[in-house]
């Protein structure tokens, strides 16, 4: 049974990805400024397609920065960090509602129903994405994937390296890289916190943008864009 459900998870999660992998950048405009990230589907696909999918969808407008650690990195996308309690920061994940459509949502609520009937638990509402553990390298600037212990267990959650940690190299997914806006998180991680790393004043993410190559971003993105393009690959 367990094989089972990891095989429907994972067809599911495909089906809600495939629309969304090709997009190339997604812009944060946060309390602090803009952070412009490439995406890098080439490395995994699955995480920057989920990514993508939850910022056209509006799921991390309005989150926090819910952890900030200096020389180290900033942590967000968390729907909990919405509100001003941060007691339950770094909990949070999306649905099935979240990451699929209507009518695959409903399969994935009538397949938990068959399970409970017949007298297993049911499937967890929250949905979490497979590993995709790659090549890159864990630099100032890099895009990762939070989890908990299981390597299996990421879901929104996010974060952004201030500095070179390659003792993460390998066991985390790394799926993008900041083109823009590298003192914006050096603003960020340098924010007063309490001892659980959580920013006194939340600091949030205004708004969630993706884009489709460089047409649309502004004249300083695409020359960002274009300086990063000129030097040697940092995720290879």
């Amino acid at each position: 049974m367990p094989r089972i459900l990891m095989v429907l998870t994972a067809l599911l999660i495909l089906s809600a990805s495939v629309a969304t992998a090709d997009e190339s950048y997604v812009r944060l405009t946060t309390d602090e400024g803009e952070i412009l990230l490439e995406m890098k589907s080439e490395l995994a696909p699955n995480h920057v397609a989920n990514f993508v999918h939850l910022c056209r969808t509006g799921f991390y407008d309005g989150t926090s920065f819910h952890r900030v650690i200096p020389g180290f990195m900033i942590q967000g996308g968390d729907p909990n960090s919405r509100d001003d309690d941060n007691s339950d920061d770094g909990t949070g994940g999306p649905t099935w509602a979240d990451v699929l459509t209507a009518d695959d949502a409903a399969k994935v609520a009538e397949v938990s129903k068959i399970l409970v009937d017949r007298g297993y638990a049911g499937l967890d509402d929250r949905a979490q994405i497979r590993a995709e553990f790659n090549s890159g390298h864990h630099v100032h600037g890099t895009l990762s994937m939070a989890r908990s212990k299981s390597p299996d267990s990421g879901g929104s959650q996010f974060f952004l390296c201030v500095a070179d940690t390659p003792h993460l190299d390998g066991k985390y997914t790394i799926f993008g890289q900041v083109v823009m806006g590298l003192d914006v998180l050096d603003v960020i991680v340098a924010a007063e916190r309490n001892a659980r790393d959580n920013p006194l004043t939340p600091i949030r993410i205004k708004k969630a943008e993706v884009f489709t190559g460089v047409a649309q971003l502004s004249d300083e993105e695409r020359t960002a864009v274009e300086t990063v393009d000129a030097v040697p690959a940092t995720l290879e």
